[in-house]
């Protein structure tokens, strides 16, 4: 399900090219999935297990958050650098799945915002929005989003830097982000 709407698109996926893809017959995908919908959300909810499962293997929590966050970000990049058509159903084609598979995405993107919680102790005693995590986490998923939608999942690393300072800025300040994002500037 996921190369193949990464592929054709959601709206254009038919149950015969998962079938098909899967090398599988139509009673076994019955078997499991009511429709192509219910593949689609089973399937995107795998994705984000997995996705999250890299994240968290490269995130040792004994790191500083700072490294955390650097190091997380860096899977995602790399993830849908490698792999346009996840990236595509991760971040595109999931918002012509239905209210369902956009919640899912939403709750991706909140899950991720709570790595960020971690960084209110960087800010200096300055005051942040209550929401400042899912606003830093949804502005750089807004970002990608743009570069998968125009098909430049493969340049995604090359943003990193940028995609690292938005997400840090609220946290460290423009200065201090400034300085991290030449940094990932460098080390990329």
């Amino acid at each position: 399900m996921v190369r193949v709407v990464g592929s054709k698109g959601y709206e254009d996926t038919v149950v015969a090219d998962v079938i098909d893809a899967s090398e599988t017959s139509r009673t076994s995908f019955y078997r499991y999935f009511e429709d192509k919908d219910d593949c689609f959300l089973a399937a995107y909810a795998m994705l984000v297990d997995q996705l999250f499962h890299e994240i968290e293997a490269k995130c040792d929590p004994k790191t500083p958050w700072l490294t955390r966050v650097s190091d997380g970000l860096a899977t995602i990049v790399d993830r849908f650098a490698a792999d346009p058509a996840l990236a595509r159903t991760a971040v595109v084609e999931v918002a012509a799945a239905g209210a369902e598979a956009r919640k899912l995405h939403w709750n991706a993107i909140v899950r991720f915002a709570g790595y960020l919680d971690g960084g209110r102790e960087l800010s200096g005693g300055r005051e942040l929005p209550e929401n400042v995590s899912l606003m830093a986490a949804g502005a750089v998923s807004g970002l990608i989003y743009d570069e998968v939608q125009a098909g430049r999942s493969a340049q995604l690393p090359a943003l990193f830097p940028d995609l690292l300072f938005a997400m840090l800025v609220p946290y460290l300040g423009p200065e201090a982000a400034a300085a991290e994002m030449r940094r990932a500037a460098d080390d990329h």
